[in-house]
């Protein structure tokens, strides 16, 4: 009796083994999927920023003297909301 019971005590701990390995090696993917994932989004909000900046400094460009007025009445409110 006691070797049958060594031996379902040895299944089950293999059992729970297998099942521990498997689980490990889901969110080994999962975390990798997400790492991805993570990286096209950062690429393209990257993306996102250049452009935008590309746009605005052509637009600076373009118009210098309105560009520092804006910045400087910018400057002017912000200085008078943080007082």
């Amino acid at each position: 009796m006691d070797n049958i019971n060594k031996k379902h005590s040895g299944n089950q701990k293999s059992h729970v083994a297998d099942a521990a390995s498997d689980l490990i090696n889901e969110s080994k993917k999962y975390a990798n999927e997400l790492y991805e994932e993570g990286l096209n989004k950062v690429n393209d909000a990257e993306d996102l920023i250049k452009e935008q900046s590309d746009q605005l400094l052509r637009k600076v460009q373009e118009n210098p003297l309105s560009a520092i007025l804006i910045a400087g009445g910018i400057g002017y409110l912000l200085s008078k909301i943080l007082k």
